[in-house]
């Protein structure tokens, strides 16, 4: 939380620095548009997550399938990032993109740990379920 927080307030400082420059509105859009179109698409990879839990939370781990689990590992994360894209094409700061390299790096290790994981977990073994082969885990680093 206070990476989110330290980052926010970073960038919040150099947005609205007397010698900011602010980009042009057709990149303000697109970024913009594209960080919010992610956004979407970011929580409903997380809709897709709390429907594979049961009503009173439990269900164990499941294959997630669906939208862009059915091509990666670990969407929700590729999403997250690819928002943090859209809203650093939208401002244009250091701070923004040392964020997202920094998101980035977290998010990879995670979908990495998450991926061996399912793979194990899902082995195809015992009557298990074999974990589907996927293009990627998390575009466009693996």
């Amino acid at each position: 939380c206070a990476y989110y927080w330290t980052f926010g307030a970073v960038i919040a400082y150099y947005v609205n620095h007397p010698l900011y420059t602010p980009v042009g509105e057709l990149q303000w859009k697109i970024g913009f548009g594209f960080g919010l179109l992610c956004q979407l698409a970011n929580f409903y990879c997380h809709i897709l997550l709390k429907n594979l839990r049961g009503p009173d939370g439990s269900g164990g781990y499941q294959i997630p399938r669906g939208f862009l689990f059915n091509i990666v590992t670990c969407a929700n994360y590729t999403t997250e990032i690819y928002q943090w894209i859209g809203f650093n094409i939208a401002t244009q700061t250091v701070a923004g993109y040392i964020f997202v390299v920094v998101a980035a790096g977290i998010m990879t290790n995670w979908a990495l740990a998450k991926h061996r994981r399912l793979k194990k977990l899902f082995d195809g073994k015992d009557g298990r379920p074999k974990y589907p082969r996927r293009w990627v885990i998390l575009p466009p680093f693996l």
